[in-house]
């Protein structure tokens, strides 16, 4: 209770009154019944500063408490004043403060929701059309065998290529969301890699590309098998598609104290300084990018990587190469 600076100062008050009025009516009794009127007045007085000072502070809660209903911010830092009113201030303040932190994050979380279903559309409006007018054209039945066969495959292709997308999209969303649990495990890089590139080695024979990977790498991290195999493939992909036919690409691994690297070097036609810095953002796609890019790929793979307490750079020479390297630490970053 006298931790309220105004209960304080009117005990204090009274008790001084009191005492005078004891010593002014031991000295003069005469005096007594003066006195008894003076003090009535004087508590009367007392109390009707004390119930204005409390009523003040009440009324600046009350105008504090409207300024946050009307989220009229930034609010006033709470007074350090003791007390009941000024804890309680200060307790207003505090869930105020939080409140408003995660309206904020709920309006970004609602913005990039927004952001994402925009892109996605975005990515599905071409494909869908093209598909569109492809099915359009089946409907002919006088569409020769050959034309047919080939806008059935078209369509195919355009079917997993929005499939892709979408699993992508889903993945990064689940990222950004933390519904993803990433394992933290003993992986072995050489039988990551060979689980990132198993189902591009078809693809790279039929352009006559050369991957040389790693024997028997003794190199490990601590991370996930699936995830880390579904990043490095996406980089795989990549340089398989920048890479020319006949071509090679290689995979060289280290390990130290430190970090694991993995290194994927293509002999593509490189990365431009223009585009360098922007490789990494989604739907990005540079000067070289192949007509069937989503440039999702490279994005997808740096939040995978990153997730598991890596990073991921690249090193190009515009005209003759590209190196992508992957470190995962052995520490927290």
């Amino acid at each position: 209770m006298f931790k309220n600076r105004e209960i304080t100062y009117t005990v204090i008050f009274m008790i001084l009154v009191t005492a005078v009025s004891s010593a002014v009516c031991a000295h003069v009794p005469s005096f007594g019944p003066y006195v008894v009127l003076a003090d009535g007045f004087l508590y009367l007085a007392g109390f009707l500063a004390f119930s204005s000072y409390r009523y003040g502070r009440l009324r600046k809660l009350s105008e504090f408490l409207r300024k946050a209903q009307s989220q009229m911010l930034p609010l006033e830092v709470p007074d350090q004043m003791e007390g009941e009113l000024g804890v309680l201030k200060s307790e207003f303040y505090k869930l105020i403060t939080k409140c408003h932190s995660q309206a904020e994050l709920l309006s970004k979380d609602r913005q990039f929701l927004s952001d994402t279903i925009s892109d996605i559309s975005h990515q599905l409006k071409t494909p869908m059309t093209s598909m569109n007018v492809m099915i359009d054209l089946l409907k002919d039945e006088t569409l020769p065998a050959g034309k047919r066969l080939e806008f059935t495959h078209a369509l195919r292709t355009q079917l997993s290529r929005m499939e892709w997308l979408l699993s992508a999209m889903l993945t990064m969303s689940r990222l950004d969301a933390g519904s993803i649990v990433l394992k933290k495990e003993e992986v072995n890089v050489s039988e990551m890699l060979s689980r990132a590139s198993e189902h591009l080695l078809i693809p790279m024979e039929l352009r006559d590309q050369t991957l040389i990977l790693p024997e028997n790498s003794p190199a490990v991290y601590q991370g996930d098998l699936h995830w880390s195999s579904e990043a490095v493939s996406n980089i795989l992909k990549n340089c398989m598609e920048h890479t020319p036919y006949g071509k090679t690409i290689t995979i060289e691994t280290a390990e130290n104290s430190v970090y694991t690297v993995i290194t994927v070097k293509d002999e593509g036609g490189g990365i431009s300084d223009k585009d360098k810095p922007h490789v990494f953002e989604r739907f990005y796609k540079g000067a070289n990018a192949s007509p069937d890019s989503v440039g999702i790929g490279l994005a997808l793979a740096k939040q995978l990587i990153t997730a598991q307490n890596g990073t991921v750079e690249i090193e190009s020479v515009y005209g003759k190469y590209t190196v992508f390297i992957i470190k995962f630490y052995h520490f927290n970053m």
